[in-house]
């Protein structure tokens, strides 16, 4: 008979990279509390010199402990600074009667493999999360023999199927979020209507066609609002373009804008710009509150459906932009029922509960399906 994912699991650590905690901390936070509540012990562990809680931004305050560990070095200091985040979680963890730790699940492909050397030095199974499409093809620099002992977490069902194809140990675990209570109504007659533009910046042009479409919706909506985030800001220099047209005055740059969910949702339409495969609660956040999602389309997040959950803009060009927008602005009655639309299936499809229930359920197939395995003195 098999056991249950709490009676064979319980200890966990969960090992995030600078970019990911930053972006996904209140993910990391509600998984944290799903699976304390399941009866697991959740050590977190992150990089020395990571950026410090964004204001707003909410810590779990489940965890049996917060470490941090040296983020950078030569890759052969990989190994050396494992082992000795494995003592340090052994003498945290000290009334374990056996291994400290079960499991190693890795959120952010920088630190694959000091996530690997962990689980090895702990003896313990190692998930990978494979948040973005980028990730796919680094599992072939996972060695044959640790293929044996790894499970690669897909959050999207295309990811899901691109990692099988290639022959990978994967289960998946859809992203998910709270619903909540009914929110306030979306581009409410008499108030200005706000833009959340959001993206890493590293499409450069594609987000400054965004706001190059946004600035022609400027000129029928003068006193819309318009919030970016900083660091993307900086790298599309979408400074220069809203000095070009005329738009700095509507404009507002916000650090670590995805981390504050508090202000973000509070908008009224959320403009994802880049279509690389990058998972993103924010999105669902946005939907779950009833914002109006105008997107570009990218084949590996399910969630965005064309009328269903988003408007997806076809072709990413400044006119297309400009026209889409200008559409939801024209027709409030019609964008809010896309937003409505979108709520309802985060509800049914996207629950955070959903999320932690997968979750247990890969960490109980991979500690059933991996051999046993000393630990590395």
């Amino acid at each position: 008979m098999r056991r249950t994912a709490v009676q064979s699991l319980v200890r966990v650590v969960i090992v995030a990279d600078r970019l990911f905690a930053s972006r996904e901390r209140e993910l990391l936070s509600r998984l944290e509390i799903g699976l304390a509540d399941e009866g697991v012990r959740v050590i977190q562990a992150l990089p020395e010199g990571g950026a410090a809680p964004a204001p707003g931004a909410q810590a779990s305050g489940v965890c049996t402990a917060t470490l941090t560990f040296p983020g950078g070095g030569l890759p052969f200091t990989t190994g050396l600074r494992a082992r000795r985040l494995a003592q340090r979680l052994e003498d945290v963890d000290s009334a374990a009667e056996d291994s400290p730790v079960d499991i190693v699940h890795v959120f952010g492909g920088s630190l694959w493999p000091f996530g690997a050397a962990l689980a090895e030095a702990c003896g313990a199974g190692l998930a990978l999360e494979v948040w973005r499409a980028g990730l796919i093809d680094r599992i072939g620099s996972v060695s044959r023999e640790l293929l044996r002992d790894v499970l690669f977490i897909a959050p999207d069902p295309e990811i899901e199927r691109a990692l099988r194809q290639r022959g990978a140990p994967t289960r998946s675990a859809l992203w998910g979020v709270h619903a909540g209570d009914p929110p306030a109504a979306k581009l409410a007659p008499g108030r200005a209507p706000t833009v959340m533009l959001i993206g890493a910046g590293n499409d450069a042009r594609a987000m400054r066609a965004a706001l190059e479409g946004v600035a022609n919706c400027v000129r029928a909506h003068p006193d819309m609002l318009i919030f970016a985030d900083a660091l993307a800001a900086r790298r599309a220099d979408l400074y220069s373009v809203a000095m070009q047209r005329g738009i700095l005055a509507n404009l507002s740059l916000i650090e670590e804008i995805e981390s504050r969910r508090d202000l973000l949702v509070q908008g009224d339409v959320l403009l994802l710009c880049e279509g690389n495969g990058e998972q993103r609660t924010i999105v669902l956040e946005a939907m779950a509150h009833s914002m109006i999602v105008l997107s570009v389309e990218d084949r590996f997040c399910d969630y965005l459906r064309d009328n269903v959950t988003a408007k997806l803009v076809r072709p990413a060009t400044r006119e297309a932009w400009a026209a889409a927008l200008g559409s939801l602005l024209d027709d409030p009655a019609a964008a809010r029922r896309v937003g409505e639309s979108a709520r309802e299936f985060i509800a049914k499809h996207r629950r955070a509960s959903d999320h932690v229930r997968s979750v247990l359920e890969a960490y109980s197939w991979l500690r059933q399906e991996q051999p046993a395995r000393s630990v590395v003195p």
